[in-house]
């Protein structure tokens, strides 16, 4: 869902229109036998255990930290279940004292009657100033929500793919080192893209403090999504072989303290794999610059796929590393907590690689929503 919030119009979306007229093939019904996705690599801190619980994390809430419910439900009409995106809001009012974000714990999930492809972000936002949504409200895309609530600024979002019938969820459970600022409400959205009626449903408690001595970071935006095995346009292609990238420039100098949200990757609404497939998740920092020969749009990713793993500077710092593995049409998802301690400087250089590894073809749309956390030097 490319960065949702922040673009209204989504990967998804535009891959998917442009496959359609390019094309003029009739969706394809994925209704396979449901096969358990196995991932052999180590658990991080914070990943999914083989039970669907979070691994949880190893930084304590302040003594004085409260938690707020941010529980919700949202189910689609009939009528819903026909258009592009439909996004619910929730508010939660915040104490007054100077409230800091610190982390969340519980899960969401994503319902879905039929076996067909959807997909929802789940995003923590806080409205800091003005008129919070009322509970429920609808909206059909971003720039009508930022139209109505300007003010609005997203915190973590959650993203979650798959193409079966039944229950897609995802447990979370992490409290971060350095705290965000919020004010006024919190703001729940639940947002779908798909093909059939579902039910987004959040039972997340969000932990906050109050204490005025708490350092307070920012969230980089390492997150980007992209889609193999049919090249219809930018951030898409046919070639498994190749990779794309999301790059995010060092602005200022400091530490990367943790890297958390999600990653899910899907077979979609082309044939998926017949058999194993693999996707590839990392982060690098390159120290000093952005790689040269890794050409980004305006928006820091690429358009084009290429051999990016090969461009990686042998000075670089291995970040971050989430395989997925899966089989056939189905998703493969983990919730993501890593703790760092990196420093860094201005013109340092994030780059977030998306690779695939699927020997006899086939669909996968990849979406990593991790986010770095990082603190400001003084």
């Amino acid at each position: 869902m490319l960065n949702r919030v922040a673009a209204d119009r989504t990967m998804f979306n535009r891959l998917m229109s442009g496959w359609l007229i390019a094309s003029s093939i009739l969706f394809l019904v994925l209704a396979f036998q449901n096969l358990a996705v196995a991932d052999d690599s180590s658990p991080l801190p914070g990943q999914q255990t083989g039970d669907g619980a979070a691994l949880p994390t190893d930084a304590p809430p302040p003594t004085d930290a409260a938690t707020l419910d941010l529980h919700a439900s949202a189910t689609l009409t009939p009528d819903q279940a026909t258009q592009p995106e439909v996004i619910f809001l929730y508010s939660f009012p915040l104490p007054p004292g100077g409230p800091k974000f610190l982390g969340l714990k519980g899960a969401v999930s994503l319902t879905s009657e039929k076996p067909l492809f959807n997909e929802s972000l789940n995003t923590v936002a806080t409205n800091t100033s003005g008129a919070c949504p009322a509970n429920g409200s609808v909206f059909p895309n971003y720039t009508a929500i930022y139209n109505a609530y300007p003010n609005l600024q997203p915190l973590q979002s959650f993203i979650l793919k798959t193409p079966d019938q039944g229950t897609s969820k995802l447990a979370i459970d992490y409290t971060m080192p350095v705290a965000l600022p919020i004010s006024n409400c919190v703001v729940l959205m639940l947002d779908w893209e798909g093909y059939s009626k579902v039910t987004m449903r959040s039972d997340l408690l969000m932990t906050y403090t109050t204490d005025p001595t708490t350092p307070v970071g920012m969230l980089l935006g390492t997150n980007q999504e992209f889609v193999f095995g049919i090249d219809i346009g930018p951030g898409s292609t046919k070639n498994d072989a190749l990779s794309f990238v999301q790059e995010t420039k060092i602005t200022q100098p400091g530490t990367l303290l943790a890297f958390v949200g999600d990653i899910s990757d899907s077979t979609f609404a082309i044939p998926p794999p017949p058999g194993n497939w693999q996707t590839s998740n990392d982060i690098y920092l390159v120290p000093g610059h952005c790689p040269r020969d890794i050409h980004v749009n305006s928006g820091g990713w690429t358009p084009k796929a290429g051999h990016y793993y090969s461009h990686i500077p042998p000075d670089a710092q291995h970040l971050l590393s989430v395989p997925l593995n899966g089989f056939q049409a189905k998703a493969a998802q983990t919730f993501v907590y890593q703790s760092a301690n990196v420093n860094v400087e201005r013109g340092d250089c994030l780059l977030t690689l998306f690779g695939l590894k699927a020997p006899e073809g086939g669909g996968i749309d990849s979406e990593n929503q991790v986010k770095t956390l990082f603190l400001p030097s003084p």
